[in-house]
């Protein structure tokens, strides 16, 4: 039988012996990435050669920002570790180290779904030892089998940063999640593509049916509790109608709203949401600032936009609720608007016919239907705030204008 592979960073059992002279020596061997040493010690007393040792060895181990891992070290401590990291780097956004954190962590919010799969309730418990490439990758394909391909590979991306802190601390050379299931780019059309775009009138009348209180395929009709959100249908117009990214539209002023009652109404991209980590759940706040440098643009709104953006703002003045940020879609508090609570709304509202429109893909709907029509990549990408802007030569501080595209884009809407 083969000698039992001992992990870097451990060491053996103690041995304690009385020397000629009269004192203790106290040693084992201790695995280093390079192999295994003898470490020893010396005392007057066995006991205290045995402490000594120990104290040598706690030394040896690897030390992390004031952590210790070793393979013992749960993948769950190792996350904590992460966004320890992720928190003192000056280059890490706000929005993305809570990205990280809603990922890692349960969330405590008594509304959350307890099923939804996160690193701390499924793989959190796992050692470092235990977290092979067959582990993890069992781990990856389950949230694949549940149809959430896009939290799959956040959770490869997140479990590489937690594997490599792992990797320079014990002394490997390769990273687990290497080899675990493939998440690029899928050969087969996805949803939101061409050939979806033809049921998007059609969702957008079930919108107002819900919100008019009307059953939809897979919910039922309203007869009592607090009123349906009406801002659904309303945002859902104003996305497909910018394509905006999700933050993006709960961050928008109502002083980013120029021209409104003209023939080229249009608004501006100046910030989005983050949430933050406070007592309880946290909460979301205007960043001042658009997600990237690109972000920053002007968007045209077609007459189903500006039509939305009209009905936001006649509902901010009747009902006039608090709204001390001059957002155009606040809480009923006077908050920013909480994505996720919308997000709950909108998958009530959509039913179960069209499980597969998020915001996102009302985006890529957007872009897509705009290449299509004009074959410029460049203009598609500038709609959405993705690229540099290569054509600010003039007018540094004026933001990006993205090129008038309402004309495509109200083809989206049906004939309503």
């Amino acid at each position: 039988m083969s000698r039992q592979q001992h992990p870097v960073g451990t060491y053996g059992e103690i041995s304690v012996k009385r020397q000629p002279t009269g004192s203790y020596r106290a040693a084992t061997r201790f695995y280093f990435p390079s192999g295994p040493e003898l470490v020893q010690a010396y005392a007057k007393t066995a006991e205290q050669a045995k402490s000594r040792l120990l104290e040598k060895l706690r030394d040896l181990k690897p030390q992390h920002r004031g952590a210790s891992i070793t393979v013992k070290t749960t993948l769950l401590e190792l996350g904590t570790i992460l966004l320890s990291e992720m928190e003192a780097d000056p280059d890490e956004t706000e929005g993305n180290i809570e990205d990280y954190r809603r990922e890692i962590f349960v969330s405590r919010d008594k509304r959350a779904n307890s099923a939804t799969i996160k690193i701390e309730n499924s793989i959190g418990w796992m050692a470092i030892w235990q977290a092979d490439s067959g582990q993890l990758d069992a781990h990856l394909r389950k949230i694949i089998a549940r149809g959430n391909r896009r939290k799959a590979k956040q959770h490869r991306i997140i479990l590489r940063r937690m594997m490599d802190i792992a990797a320079r601390a014990l002394g490997w050379s390769d990273n687990p999640i290497d080899r675990t299931v493939y998440l690029g780019k899928r050969k087969t059309v996805a949803r939101g593509k061409i050939r979806e775009l033809e049921a998007l009138p059609r969702l957008r009348q079930q919108l107002r049916d819900w919100a008019d209180g009307k059953a939809v395929p897979g919910g039922t009709e309203y007869t009592s509790g607090p009123p349906r959100d009406y801002a659904i249908p309303l945002v859902f117009d104003l996305d497909l109608d910018t394509g905006l990214r999700p933050y993006e539209i709960f961050a928008v002023l109502l002083d980013d709203i120029r021209d409104l009652d003209t023939d080229d109404p249009y608004l501006l991209v100046t910030g989005t949401l983050i949430e933050t980590k406070g007592k309880g759940t946290g909460g979301w706040i205007r960043k001042p600032v658009p997600k990237s440098e690109n972000g920053w643009r002007g968007v045209w709104l077609s007459r189903y936009g500006a039509a939305a953006v009209r009905a936001l703002v006649k509902e901010l003045e009747d009902s006039k609720r608090p709204n001390p940020d001059g957002l155009l879609l606040p809480s009923r508090s006077g908050t920013p608007r909480s994505p996720n609570n919308f997000n709950r709304a909108f998958r009530e509202a959509r039913g179960t016919e069209f499980e597969w429109v998020t915001l996102r893909t009302l985006r890529k709907a957007v872009s897509t239907r705009v290449y299509e029509r004009t074959q410029d990549g460049d203009a598609a990408r500038r709609q959405l705030g993705n690229t540099k802007d290569i054509a600010r030569t003039h007018y540094t501080d004026m933001p990006d204008m993205a090129p008038d595209h309402r004309s495509i884009i109200e083809e989206l809407f049906g004939s309503t």
